[in-house]
């Protein structure tokens, strides 16, 4: 590992240069060489594997690395990566008998670029909003967002969205910034508070003065996850997950059982504010929701939707989506007598991934801004291990579950309430799947759900976006001090919560 002064000096002298690494520290990376004029020597970005990355950045080729290093056999590799990937990386380039490469002190390199970010103060009224890290405007961070338009009627607020595209639309007064720019990483820098519903990426830096609401996107006891399942996730995952915690000011909890999850298994031991969740409020609204969905597909409103949504599987495999889907489709219509369209949403961690299954007739939804939105308007829902399952409960609703791969699934996962005991459909092949829908009870089923949901000790009740709106409006007028780098401190703001009886510390 090599100073940043030492790495300028090598890429001055070398005519090609190769980023190793696809992630955030290789963002930092090529936006400091660019700084340095050293942006055109970059030929590409290299992976140890395809999987689930982008396969361009910046304009460049993401490339395997064994394909990267014999295009460019006379290139300088940049390795940009987490230091607890380092070891690997640096085995794979032996294996590969390529010697011309330099880890970046990565540590360094973040201190460098932050400092000339934080040159500028932060904004008080700046909040910087994430979903599912760029995936749109949808999510908790979302109801937070639009409940604050209607209360700002000073118009005091600047409110930033990060998108990894700039064609999403959104409300007015709300300005959209594209992750992984220079301009990013100044919004990041210069706004007073964060609202995320995922675990902040390693290069996030917090300063001092800076406020950061986690909002989480899960709400379900299905799937273990965090510490819970932490032999199945990456160690970088849980080295971010764990500096996310330390730098979260509250977390957002949605029942009971997600308030004792965050302090047995999130790293966690701050603030909880038990309130609901803001993108459940959705479930309260009527039927606007359903004709909004409907028309942007073009869908004739007499139909029917089937919602797939399955979870992500950590090899990327696509087997476990091979779904019957003309016999799904007709036995669907023969149970509940009307037509079904089957609308499908990959998991955001499978965007790249094509589903294994032989219908071609279906609606691509997975890129509609607001799932939640495409859940209150779906009329069932089939997933495997996916907590929307939980989410959809409350429209009461039919949920199947195929799960061809349970065994191996609970064995990598497993799961905090037995699949035997949730009130789920199950199915475990193509031939039980429609059996399971053609004998269908709804009462039976409606039952068994009420019933489950009570025992969760649920807070929603459709107001959560107004609660949160409130608290974050508290936040901002009951300041004592000023937001500056000389005198910001963090800790001070946290006066507002002893005020606030559904926030336990």
């Amino acid at each position: 590992m090599v100073s940043m002064e030492r790495i300028g000096k090598l890429c001055e002298d070398t005519k090609r240069l190769v980023i190793y690494g696809a992630g955030t520290v290789s963002n930092i990376l090529y936006l400091y060489l660019k700084s340095k004029g050293l942006s055109e020597k970059i030929q590409c970005f290299a992976v140890t594997k395809r999987e689930n990355n982008p396969y361009y950045k910046y304009g460049l080729e993401v490339l395997e690395a064994e394909d990267a290093v014999q295009l460019y056999r006379d290139a300088l590799v940049l390795v940009g990566v987490q230091n607890i990937l380092s070891e690997a990386i640096r085995e794979y380039l032996t294996a590969l008998q390529y010697e011309n490469y330099e880890f970046i002190d990565v540590e360094s390199l973040i201190h460098i670029f932050y400092d000339r970010l934080y040159r500028s103060p932060i904004q008080k009224n700046k909040i910087i909003f994430s979903n599912m890290k760029d995936m749109g405007y949808g999510g908790n961070p979302k109801y937070i967002a639009e409940e604050l338009l209607k209360s700002d009627l000073e118009k005091r607020l600047d409110l930033v969205w990060v998108v990894s595209q700039q064609k999403y639309s959104f409300p007015k007064g709300i300005r959209t910034v594209e992750t992984g720019t220079f301009e990013y990483y100044y919004e990041l820098a210069t706004a007073h508070m964060w609202v995320d519903n995922t675990r902040k990426n390693f290069d996030a830096r917090k300063r001092r003065g800076q406020y950061y609401i986690q909002t989480w996107h899960g709400a379900a006891p299905i799937k273990k996850v965090e510490k819970d399942a932490e032999g199945s996730l990456p160690k970088s995952y849980v080295a971010n997950a764990k500096k996310d915690s330390e730098m979260a000011d509250v977390f957002l909890s949605g029942s009971k059982f997600y308030t004792e999850l965050y302090r047995k298994s999130f790293w966690y031991d701050g603030p909880i504010l038990k309130v609901g969740l803001p993108r459940h409020d959705v479930f309260w609204k009527g039927e606007v929701i359903r004709r909004k969905v409907f028309q942007h597909f073009g869908l004739m409103e007499e139909k029917c939707m089937v919602l797939y949504a399955p979870t992500f599987r950590k090899d990327f495999t696509n087997q476990y989506y091979d779904i019957d889907f003309t016999a799904v489709l007709s036995a669907l219509t023969k149970r509940f007598g009307r037509e079904f369209v089957l609308a499908v949403s990959k998991h955001p961690d499978n965007r790249y991934l094509e589903y294994d299954f032989a219908q071609k007739d279906f609606i691509a939804v997975d890129r509609y801004d607001d799932f939640e939105e495409l859940l209150k308007a779906a009329d069932v829902l089939i997933s495997d291990y996916s907590g929307c399952m939980y989410d959809f409960s409350y429209t009461r609703r039919p949920v199947f579950l195929y799960q061809r791969d349970y065994e191996s699934y609970k064995e990598d996962r497993d799961f905090y309430v037995p699949m035997e005991e949730l009130p789920y459909i199950k199915a475990y092949s193509n031939e039980e799947l429609v059996r399971r829908i053609e004998e269908f009870d709804m009462a039976a089923y409606q039952k068994r759900l009420d019933t489950f949901m009570d025992g969760m000790g649920n807070y929603d009740d459709g107001t959560a976006s107004k609660k949160v709106s409130k608290y974050i409006w508290g936040i901002l007028d009951k300041m004592t001090l000023s937001i500056s780098e000389e005198n910001a401190n963090a800790e001070s703001i946290m006066f507002a919560l002893s005020q606030d009886s559904s926030c336990e510390r």
